[in-house]
């Protein structure tokens, strides 16, 4: 990732924040709030120049034209963005969550092994971490071999 990306992206974090309460362990850092696979857009303020991503595994960051900053919520879990300006001054530092979101779902549970399931109107396999490995691993192959297709139908156009 670029260093204006990653130096956007904890500016932006810092001025748009969701109403999440602030943890004493956190040193007052802000808190913002990702739901897994969404994106989430946020305007960067002045004076940024480097972003430093705890783990982009958990989010990713993208910066548009006009300083608007994409989040995506890649892998549930916490981390953080720290936002610096040109003479490497701190200018935030900010916590993002990532989580599943909730509603239309159904998980299955065989014992210790689960399966997740998307569920509107009609309940269709989900790729979810944590699922028990055949299901996982069906779900991930069904969905790559569709896009594959996809793909390719689109470049036949």
């Amino acid at each position: 990732m670029s260093r204006i990306r990653h130096s956007v992206l904890g500016a932006m974090l810092t001025v748009f924040t969701l109403a999440a309460p602030i943890h004493a362990q956190d040193g007052g850092a802000e808190q913002i709030g990702v739901f897994l696979d969404q994106a989430k857009l946020l305007k960067l303020p002045n004076g940024t120049e480097t972003i430093i991503v705890g783990n982009p595994a958990i989010a990713d960051v993208t910066v548009q034209r006009n300083g608007v900053l994409i989040i995506t919520g890649r892998t549930p879990g916490r981390t953080n963005f720290i936002a610096l300006d040109a003479n490497g001054t701190i200018i935030s530092e900010s916590f993002v969550s990532v989580s599943a979101p909730q509603g239309n779902g159904l998980v299955l549970m065989r014992g210790l092994d689960s399966a997740h399931y998307h569920c509107a109107p009609n309940c269709q396999p989900m790729v979810t971490l944590g699922d028990e490995e055949k299901h996982f691993g069906r779900a991930a192959d069904q969905s790559s071999r569709r896009e594959a297709l996809a793909n390719q139908n689109g470049a036949k156009r």
